[in-house]
């Protein structure tokens, strides 16, 4: 018969993976919150970036339709008067950035205040290119609007390469309202890419030597 100690172990471990994940989501929201106050000093932004993500009709990402409503509810709170989706085919044949759009401009954003970046990748060129676009525009106040995790992620990279850009990311306490919402019905062929490689096996092709 094992000791009682022994047998409370399971036990002990799962109260202190709670205490460790509780704990987690308090520091992350206190981030997001503070980052976000300190971002809309800067309010209101001629644009927002909104970074893609892979899109599955079948299965909607959570985080996708998180950040289009968050999009969506800094355009209506003034917060931004103009949004940048970026994203390009990457794991699923359709380009994020375009669907986002078409989604945006079917829940009543004027779709004369929303573009389309298609050329990036991953998070890092999301920013990049979508300040590049946003250059180009002649957009000067810019933010990434994103979820906390990922703003996280491109913080240090923002930081370094575009450090007049500000992040606006949702509350974690809010992930459960955007979880919950519906996102309009849209012609998704539109965004279809034929011929589509996932990026991982763009990634594995072997590129010939030249002589």
């Amino acid at each position: 018969m094992r000791p009682t100690f022994i047998k409370k172990i399971p036990f002990y471990f799962s109260c202190l993976l709670c205490v460790v994940i509780l704990s987690s989501c308090s520091i992350l929201n206190h981030y997001s919150v503070s980052t976000y106050n300190t971002s809309l000093a800067n309010a209101p932004f001629d644009v927002v970036i909104v970074p893609g993500l892979p899109y599955d009709s079948s299965k909607i990402n959570p985080l996708f339709k998180a950040r289009l409503l968050w999009a969506k509810e800094l355009y209506e709170n003034g917060i931004t008067k103009h949004i940048i989706f970026s994203g390009s085919a990457v794991h699923s044949p359709y380009t994020e950035a375009l669907i986002m759009k078409m989604m945006a401009d079917s829940m009543g954003i004027p779709t004369h205040q929303t573009f389309v970046e298609d050329k990036a990748l991953h998070s890092n060129e999301n920013v990049s290119y979508g300040v590049a676009l946003a250059d180009k525009m002649g957009f000067q106040k810019i933010a990434i609007a994103t979820d906390p995790i990922q703003s996280l992620v491109i913080k240090k990279y923002t930081k370094d390469k575009h450090k007049n850009v500000s992040i606006l990311p949702f509350s974690i306490k809010s992930m459960p309202l955007y979880y919950k919402g519906t996102l309009p019905k849209v012609n998704e062929e539109n965004a279809y890419v034929c011929d589509f490689i996932p990026l991982r096996e763009r990634e594995n092709l072997q590129i010939p030597m030249e002589d």
